[in-house]
């Protein structure tokens, strides 16, 4: 068991470390006015914010000023609700601090979300070893810590496709197509073949570089792909950097069909997860700088529809059968929803208490509902959530996987009819900044499937609620 000294001193690198990346947000998206002159005094941007208290926590973690670092981490969390990592440590900073009421609310949160945590092995909560609600929250934490879901692996893709990303699914055909960031290639298997073969790569379609998500056009013929060029894409070069198209491929041949690039405005982009309505509109996300973009039948090039200086790191996206409301997973913040009819406005999804949002990469529209691949929380798990009729808020949430042990970052995939294919693990972590595997050899990834109406909602029973809060002061 590590030391509270070594805990201590490992957790303050930790959180330095995320006080520089919260830095490097840019804190203004493309056509929004510059920041204001410092004599105006203006508040800080969120991400001024979120680094000075980031930087605040770790300081006072490296002091061993339990008092000050629970403060910092409150206001992270006022900034980060769904944090799992934040949460997890105020339940400690809490605990060393006396407030035993305190760490036990937020325990009992946590475990209402359907978090896990192994707080046996946590020093730090020690104090809160002699109350009877300890155990019992610990033992549900573990609980829901366990493997669970209906779920069944089709294929694996060897580390010979280093860091597959995307995942596209032609039904009529049976054909799956993969998208891989470091060589830049689309891969494709048939029903009846034995492996993957490439489809497409930067001999072949010269505009494209790293993939970032797929999308298949049946109707229309079209095999649609989000391409950019970064550090682990291996012909990178700085001068491509943030420069990013959406390619239209023949969905037969692979034949390029169209490139739509974004027009550069000194800032740098990154196209990733797309989505699209019936009439062949497609919407995309920049992963870089927060906007999304559409691009409609015909168009020249991708327009930016919507962006937000609160908005951090956009991920998945789905758009509504309507078309009128367009849904994204911001890694930090949760989903938000935008009317496309009042310009944009935007909103964040109405959610219960016992529902955490953090971490979501792929962001799918099923029925009347989403379906989420959330790898930011622990257990890392794959979500419906039912929504009420509005369309605005979470009306249940059934989870279809969680904790299974084939999961190590689940990241995106596809949605067909009510069957979901999608990614069970990634390199992202098993590479470096130049998309070099740091222990060889990359682990393989598996292709799996859910059926998204199998598994049953669930509802945290009140009675439950009420016993654990019955207990928190004892």
């Amino acid at each position: 068991m590590q030391t509270c000294s070594d805990s201590v001193q490992r957790r303050a690198a930790s959180l330095l470390m995320a006080a520089l990346l919260a830095l490097a947000v840019p804190a203004v998206l493309a056509g929004e006015d510059p920041p204001e002159s410092p004599r105006t005094q203006a508040a800080p941007t969120p991400a001024a914010e979120l680094a000075q208290w980031f930087a605040r926590a770790a300081q006072a973690y490296e002091n061993e000023d339990h008092g000050q670092w629970v403060t910092a981490l409150e206001n992270l969390h006022r900034l980060r609700p769904f944090n799992h990592d934040i949460m997890r440590q105020l339940v400690m900073g809490y605990a060393l601090t006396g407030q035993t009421s305190e760490a036990f609310n937020m325990m009992l949160r946590m475990q209402q979300q359907g978090l896990a945590v192994e707080w046996d092995e946590i020093e730090e909560v020690a104090p809160l070893r002699r109350h009877r609600l300890y155990g019992h929250l610990r033992d549900l934490m573990a609980e829901a810590g366990k493997p669970a879901g209906s779920v069944d692996t089709l294929w694996e893709i060897g580390p010979d496709h280093p860091m597959p990303e995307a995942l596209a699914w032609d039904r009529q055909s049976g054909r799956v197509f993969v998208g891989t960031i470091h060589h830049g290639r689309i891969l494709v298997r048939g029903e009846d073949e034995q492996q993957f073969r490439v489809f497409a790569d930067r001999e072949s379609v010269p505009p494209l570089r790293a993939v970032l998500d797929l999308l298949v056009d049946a109707e229309r013929g079209h095999l649609w792909a989000a391409t950019g060029s970064i550090g682990q894409y291996r012909d990178s070069r700085q001068a491509e950097f943030g420069r990013t198209a959406l390619l239209k491929l023949d969905l037969e041949s692979g034949e390029l069909l169209g490139e739509y690039r974004v027009l550069g405005d000194g800032q740098p982009h990154l196209l990733g997860a797309m989505t699209m309505s019936e009439d062949g509109t497609i919407f995309a996300n920049d992963t870089i700088t927060p906007v999304i973009y559409r691009l409609e039948p015909g168009g020249e090039r991708p327009q930016p529809i919507i962006s937000n200086p609160l908005l951090t790191s956009l991920r998945g996206i789905a758009v509504s059968p309507d078309a009128r409301k367009i849904y994204v997973a911001d890694y930090d913040l949760g989903i938000m929803f935008f009317d496309v009819a009042q310009q944009g406005a935007g909103f964040a999804l109405g959610i219960p208490e016992t529902l955490n949002l953090g971490g979501i990469d792929g962001l799918y529209f099923w029925r009347d509902s989403l379906v989420a691949i959330q790898n930011g929380v622990t257990p890392q798990r794959v979500l419906r959530l039912e929504l009420d009729e509005s369309g605005t808020r979470v009306a249940q949430v059934a989870t279809l996987a969680k904790a299974l042990p084939e999961f190590d970052n689940p990241t995106y995939g596809t949605l067909e009819d009510d069957e979901l294919l999608f990614l069970a693990s990634s390199h992202w972590h098993h590479v470096d900044g130049a998309g070099r595997p740091v222990s060889p050899p990359l682990p393989t990834v598996p292709v799996m499937r859910a059926s998204v109406d199998q598994a049953a909602n669930i509802v945290v029973g009140e009675e439950i609620l009420e016993e654990l809060r019955s207990q928190r002061d004892q």
